[in-house]
């Protein structure tokens, strides 16, 4: 009988490590001129320096995925300045660098950046077929890529977002981003930043606000300069009255 619990023990083990999660893009999360780039970015420094972090970063970089991804961070950056046409321009290079990426490349690079594009096109034109385009594609990818860290988050936003009716919950939403919480190990802190914010987001559609805070709160550490962190603690305060 001990040797049948142990053996028990050991499957549900083994078990458990099948579903750990996965980063694609570990390497480009470790890459000294990415990270700066963030930095100046995603804390609201000056446009100067965002360009000047843009152009060292491009200058050495000729992976077509990783481009396009970039292009993605300046779309939201230009856009959460109001310089849309400068988040137009980046928008188009994005497209550019859509449409190099070999068909060689693993599916999850593929569909990331895809998922990517077609939320950078929404946040800056708001069309509705755009919208449920990336819906859908999120949905693909999260349905082959469960273990991806990418795609686990971006599933959890599409639950934040989506309407009821199209499938959306907080509840789901905050189960995602819950496990991937739990099972963080080599998560990028940019991955981390964002599953902060959607698990901030979640419980504040569940009303449950201070916990909310003390989410947002550890996000803004990382990360200062997201609409969204202003939205939810505003969400948050007038859910209290």
């Amino acid at each position: 009988m001990k040797r049948l619990f142990t053996l028990i023990a050991l499957l549900l083990i083994a078990a458990s490590g099948a579903f750990a999660y996965t980063d694609s893009f570990s390497e480009m999360h470790s890459d000294p001129l990415f990270l700066e780039l963030l930095d100046v970015i995603k804390n609201g420094k000056a446009p100067e320096e965002a360009e000047a972090a843009y152009s060292a970063y491009v200058s050495q970089e000729d992976d077509p995925v990783a481009l396009s991804r970039v292009e993605y961070h300046m779309v939201r950056y230009y856009m959460d300045m109001d310089m849309e046409d400068e988040a137009t321009e980046h928008l188009k290079r994005e497209k550019e660098m859509l449409a190099e990426i070999p068909e060689d490349v693993e599916e999850v690079e593929k569909l990331a950046a895809k998922v990517d594009a077609t939320s950078s096109e929404y946040y800056v034109t708001g069309k509705l077929g755009v919208g449920m385009e990336n819906n859908k594609l999120v949905k693909e990818m999260y349905k082959r890529f469960p273990d991806e860290f990418y795609a686990a988050v971006q599933e959890g936003f599409r639950l934040i977002y989506a309407p009821p009716i199209a499938g959306g919950s907080n509840r789901k939403a905050l189960r995602i981003f819950e496990d991937v919480e739990k099972n963080a190990e080599g998560i990028s802190y940019l991955e981390n930043y964002s599953m902060l914010m959607g698990k901030a987001m979640a419980l504040s559609g569940l009303e449950r606000y201070d916990e909310s805070d003390e989410y947002l709160d550890r996000a803004e550490s990382i990360f200062t300069f997201d609409k969204a962190i202003e939205e939810t603690r505003r969400d948050n305060n007038r859910g209290r009255r």
